[in-house]
C-alpha cells in the first residue's frame, strides 16, 4: 500500500496513536504537530488523506483545511475533534472537509475513515485523469465545436471555432439568440441551434469573423444520458470552403 497520510494533532499521544493504526494497516504516515509544520508539509509533499485536529493549541485548523483545498482540493481532509466542538466539525463539512470524527477515536472507526477517504480521493483523480483528456482532445480537434446546455446555452467553445466564427469565451453562458447579435456568424446558424436540427448539414454557407464567405459542414447531436435524458447538444463545424472551391 502506497497511500500516504498525514496526522496532524498537537497532542502527541493522538498522533503516536494514529500513526501506530495507520502504519500497522499498511498506510505510510507522517506527522504535525502544529500549523505551520503541517502548512510546509502540505506545499512541499503530496498525501492521500489528511486527518486534522481543529484546534492546534492556540491555533486553528481551519486554515490548514483552507491551504489544503487550495493546494489540492482532491485530497480528502477528516477533521478531528472533541464531543463539544461537534457542531463546529460540521460545519468545517460545509467548507470543504470530507468528514469529521469525535475523540476518543477508535482504531475501526479511523481506519474505516481512512479507507472511504483514500477510495473517495482515487474516484475524484480518475475522475480529474478523464477531464484533462477531454480537455486536450476538445482543444486541440481541427473542427470547431460548441457545446450548449439543456437551456441552449452555450457552456463550451474550442479553440478552432473561435478562429472559425470570432466568437470570444467571454461569450459562454449565452443563449443562441444573444450569441447570434454579438457574434455574426454565428447569427446564420442561429436556426440550426434553437431548432437543434439533429444529423448533419452538409454545405452551408456563412460569413466568417472576417467577413469573408465560408462553407461549412454542420453535425448536431444531443448530449444524453441515462434514459435518454438529454443534457444539452453539441455542434461542429467544419470548413469547407477550400474543398468546395477545388471541386
Amino acid at each position: 500500500m502506497n497511500d500516504k497520510i498525514l496526522v496532524v494533532d498537537d497532542e502527541e499521544s493522538i498522533r503516536f496513536t494514529f500513526s501506530a493504526f495507520l502504519s500497522d494497516a499498511g498506510y505510510q504516515v507522517e506527522t504535525a504537530a502544529s500549523q505551520s509544520e503541517a502548512l510546509e508539509m502540505i506545499e512541499q509533499k503530496t498525501f492521500d488523506v489528511i486527518f486534522l485536529d481543529i484546534l492546534l493549541g492556540r491555533e486553528s485548523g481551519m486554515n490548514v483545511l483552507q491551504v489544503s483545498r487550495e493546494v489540492n482540493p482532491n485530497i480528502p481532509v477528516i477533521m478531528v475533534t472533541g464531543a463539544p466542538e461537534i457542531k463546529t466539525a460540521a460545519e468545517t463539512v460545509r467548507l470543504g472537509a470530507f468528514d469529521y470524527i469525535t475523540k476518543p477515536v477508535h482504531q475501526d472507526e479511523l481506519l474505516h475513515q481512512a479507507k472511504m477517504a483514500v477510495e473517495h480521493k482515487i474516484l475524484l483523480d480518475r475522475q480529474e485523469t478523464y477531464r484533462l483528456r477531454m480537455s486536450a482532445v476538445f482543444q486541440s480537434i481541427r473542427e470547431g465545436l460548441l457545446i450548449f446546455d439543456d437551456e441552449m446555452k452555450l457552456v463550451e467553445i474550442n479553440p478552432a471555432a473561435v478562429n472559425l466564427l470570432g466568437c470570444r469565451r467571454e461569450q459562454l453562458g449565452q443563449t443562441a439568440e444573444a450569441l447570434g447579435e454579438s457574434c455574426p456568424p454565428l447569427k446564420m446558424l442561429q436556426d440550426v441551434v434553437e431548432y437543434r436540427c439533429e444529423g448533419e448539414i452538409f454545405r452551408q454557407e456563412i460569413i466568417g469573423k472576417d467577413g469573408q464567405p465560408l462553407t461549412v459542414g454542420l453535425t448536431m447531436a444531443p448530449l444524453s444520458g441515462h434514459a435518454g435524458r438529454e443534457f444539452g447538444t453539441v455542434l461542429v463545424i467544419r470548413d469547407e470552403t477550400q474543398t468546395t472551391r477545388q471541386a
